[in-house]
């Protein structure tokens, strides 16, 4: 059947197009932002569902030049992610491991971290769901030796900053000493300077906002749950098509398929805003709210990242019962392109997985190619997106509720 005489296609591909065309971006606390979520709120009550909202503060960032000067030489810095400023001359230093950073003194110097500690992204000091004992290690000892500035000499690090080079070694609000990141190409040149005086000056503000929090249900004449995510947010700077615009539209979608849905299920379809903003502030009320009844969801589905073009859809699977995994599997024969994947932690179904809950997760076959090689990059573009695919996620998920619904 064309595209064009399908109407969930068409709306799949009408829904793409509104999310990716917000201004500026989709990322939290920005006008762009607060009209997605105005979207998806509109289309859902358009539908019949229920919809709760929630208000949160965020920061909104914005950045100016930034640059480090030594002698005659002078760099470009990309200013790290919500960044304080700064313009201060002092002292070059230079560590490459934790334990280098926790034995010196470099109290008032400008602190170039490289090599092994300046390897991954930090996670968030206050990251709610997951902070790795190294990663504090490194802001407990950052914050005990007071530098006047960071500068992180880093390369690429797509497992969790996604295809960015070079990646911000630190991104996160609460951490308020000013920060900055350069290419590892600099490494040598910047490191061998240690001693020298340096003037680094780095232009950004930090602008209090706000964004909201949604979820759309419906209920059951029974018992039970199912819970569907897809993070509505995206990357500041760029259209975020793939990561995640598409499991949005996934989910507008499936809330047309489910207008009429009378099954003993309730089921709440929860837009996730900040998978990729420092607080997660979407996932941290998501928690609150259902901390003490997780028990009750029979299942959790998560989109992210599917429905790139050429490409088909891989579904993982995490604590499946029997029965539900049969549900899921029996689905395959009736999707093709649609098949088990590999596990996956970086998506929002690990609030399911590490809760006990049970859960699947849709994403494109070739989703760590493109972690590479796309996202969080402006390349991740609307083109990427095969508004057929969206739909037939949408499809997947309710032909999911259907069974689950039988079953209960």
């Amino acid at each position: 059947m064309l595209m064009a005489l399908d109407p969930l296609v068409t709306a799949a591909a009408e829904h793409m197009t509104r999310l990716c065309g917000v201004v500026p971006d989709r990322h939290p606390g920005s006008p762009g932002n607060n009209e997605a979520v105005d979207h998806f709120e509109a289309v859902a009550r358009s539908f019949g569902w229920d919809v709760a909202s929630e208000t949160f503060v965020c920061l909104e960032w914005d950045s100016g030049p930034c640059w480090i000067a030594v002698g005659d030489d002078r760099w470009s810095l990309h200013p790290g992610p919500y960044s304080l400023p700064c313009d201060v001359t002092a002292p070059l230093s230079a560590v490459s491991s934790i334990e280098q950073l926790e034995e010196g003194d470099f109290a008032g110097t400008v602190l170039v971290l490289h090599g092994d500690i300046a390897r991954e992204q930090l996670f968030p000091k206050n990251f709610a769901f997951y902070n790795p004992d190294s990663h504090k290690r490194v802001y407990a000892a950052l914050e005990r030796q007071a530098p006047a500035a960071v500068i992180a000499i880093t390369a690429s690090n797509p497992e969790a900053a996604g295809a960015v080079y070079p990646f911000p070694l630190i991104e996160d609000g609460d951490f308020d000493i000013p920060n900055s990141y350069m290419s590892d190409w600099y490494a040598g040149d910047l490191a061998s300077r240690a001693g020298a005086e340096v003037r680094v000056h780095i232009d950004s503000r930090r602008i209090p906002a706000t964004a909201r929090h949604i979820v759309a249900r419906k209920p059951g004449t029974g018992e039970g749950r199912v819970v569907v995510f897809a993070h509505i947010d995206g990357r500041k700077g760029i259209p975020a098509a793939l990561d995640n615009a598409s499991g949005a539209a996934s989910l507008l979608v499936l809330t047309e398929l489910l207008a009429d849905y009378a099954g003993p299920l309730t089921v709440e379809i929860v837009p996730l805003n900040g998978e990729d903003y420092y607080g997660a502030n979407g996932q941290v009320i998501w928690m609150r709210d259902n901390r003490e009844r997780l028990g009750d969801i029979v299942l959790g589905m998560n989109t992210d990242d599917a429905g790139h073009v050429g490409h088909g859809t891989s579904v993982s699977f995490y604590g499946v019962p029997e029965a539900t995994d049969a549900i899921v599997r029996g689905l395959f024969a009736r999707y093709p392109g649609f098949a088990e994947g590999p596990q996956w932690p970086q998506g929002d179904h690990s609030l399911f997985a590490f809760n006990g809950v049970p859960a699947i997760a849709f994403t494109a076959e070739d989703f760590m190619e493109t972690f590479r090689t796309i996202t969080h990059t402006p390349n991740d573009r609307p083109e990427l997106v095969d508004p057929v695919i969206v739909a037939d996620v949408a499809r997947f998920m309710a032909d999911v509720i259907a069974g689950l619904g039988a079953g209960a």
